[in-house]
């Protein structure tokens, strides 16, 4: 990918790769070393993240592998990374077909993932960071085992783009959601693109091992907690794996 493409941003600089384990690992390193904010993009990872322990699916084919950070300053980092991801794709497939952000942090398309997001902090030298990492499916990305989750979906599928043209929006929407310095703007873009969940019944696991049903009634303010009702009344959980939408 040229250089010249990419729009200044807040993360200010770019550092590129081939191959790494995980573009989180290479931030981590980086802040280890000394360096305060930057992006970092991949080409393929041999142990990209998901969340929960999940792994990522990272081959070399042209899909997206972003990780930034930059010290602690700024709140809401989970909305902020899934507002950006959901913007950026909906400039390609949202007169396609319907972009939503499924709590906490992934991107739909008409029910199928695109986009995965995690964040989390980081402690180095006194100091507290946080590092996000997106991923996004241009194209159609392989399983061999068929182990996804969520039915994979990707851009390509509803527009012709290449990596380096969404690579560009997703900069400059992960530069617009992080510079709000209004937390309000943030959670009302966030609010709507997750009140489609409401009311859903869905198949969730808390451990990954047991799975339990229930019905979506609500978040809590800051979204940090679902509210779910189940056959032993309403609970408010903070970390479950949403398996499927019933």
């Amino acid at each position: 990918m040229k250089k010249e493409i990419l729009p200044a941003n807040k993360f200010e600089k770019i550092y590129r790769f081939g191959e790494v384990t995980s573009t989180m690992d290479v931030c981590e390193d980086l802040i280890k070393s000394g360096v305060r904010k930057g992006m970092v993009l991949a080409e393929s990872q041999t142990a990209g993240r998901g969340r929960n322990a999940k792994k990522w699916v990272s081959e070399a084919n042209g899909n997206i592998y972003l990780s930034f950070f930059d010290k602690l300053d700024t709140d809401f980092i989970p909305q902020r990374c899934a507002v950006a991801a959901s913007s950026a794709v909906s400039q390609f497939v949202e007169k396609a077909g319907t972009v939503q952000i499924k709590w906490p942090n992934d991107i739909l398309i008409n029910q199928r993932k695109v986009s995965g997001i995690i964040a989390k902090t980081f402690d180095s030298g006194g100091k507290r960071f946080y590092i996000c990492g997106i991923g996004v499916n241009v194209f159609m990305p392989e399983d061999p085992e068929n182990n996804f989750v969520w039915k994979p979906a990707a851009v390509s599928e509803f527009a012709e783009v290449s990596g380096e043209e969404v690579l560009k929006i997703l900069v400059k929407a992960v530069n617009s959601a992080f510079s709000f310095a209004q937390s309000s703007l943030i959670l009302d873009v966030y609010a709507e693109k997750t009140s489609w969940m409401i009311g859903k019944n869905i198949v969730f696991s808390q451990d990954l091992v047991r799975k339990e049903t229930g019905r979506i009634v609500g978040f809590s303010d800051d979204f940090s907690v679902v509210e779910i009702e189940t056959g032993n009344g309403t609970e408010e959980l903070s970390a479950l794996s949403i398996l499927s939408i019933i």
